[in-house]
């Protein structure tokens, strides 16, 4: 293991978990490492992990995170794209019902586990295939969602 990655050992398993129990296709977080200091991104995406610190992209093998326990254990089940349907000229997102609050939730308690200016982005796939969705989430803010290239705010305070 790196020494990068022994660092965000807790960041990584935490992304990771996340993917795991939201269904997402891609969850990346930007962890805040100070105004002198440009943010460490992990990312998830088809399957593989990576850490970018200072520059430098490594990847990372779930066996190298896998006796880490995640900061947040989101109490979310994969959501499958069938069940999500999105309307990128109105903005209009239709999923179960707590399904998209419970996303922006696990969001924004990724984010706060690693404190500053973090944040953390989730897409997800839907019912059409070309279009999926994605939410953006940070302590303090509104839950920003993009659809078909189009960006909207939730309310202030959701969820």
């Amino acid at each position: 293991m790196s020494e990068a990655v022994g660092r965000h050992a807790v960041a990584l398993a935490s992304v990771h978990e996340l993917a795991a129990r939201s269904g997402a296709q891609r969850v990346v977080l930007l962890v805040d490492e100070g105004e002198d200091s440009d943010a460490t991104m992990i990312e998830y995406a088809g399957n593989e992990l990576e850490l970018t610190e200072a520059g430098v992209t490594e990847p990372v093998s779930p066996g190298e995170i896998g006796q880490v326990a995640p900061a947040v254990l989101p109490g979310l089940t994969p959501v499958p794209a069938s069940a999500l349907t999105v309307d990128p000229d109105s903005g209009e997102l239709a999923a179960p019902l707590g399904v998209l609050a419970a996303l922006a939730s696990a969001l924004v308690a990724l984010a706060g586990a690693f404190g500053g200016r973090s944040v953390a982005t989730a897409e997800f796939a839907t019912r059409e295939p070309d279009q999926p969705f994605m939410l953006a989430a940070r302590p303090g803010e509104p839950v920003i969602a993009q659809v078909g290239g189009e960006t909207f705010a939730f309310p202030d305070g959701w969820p």
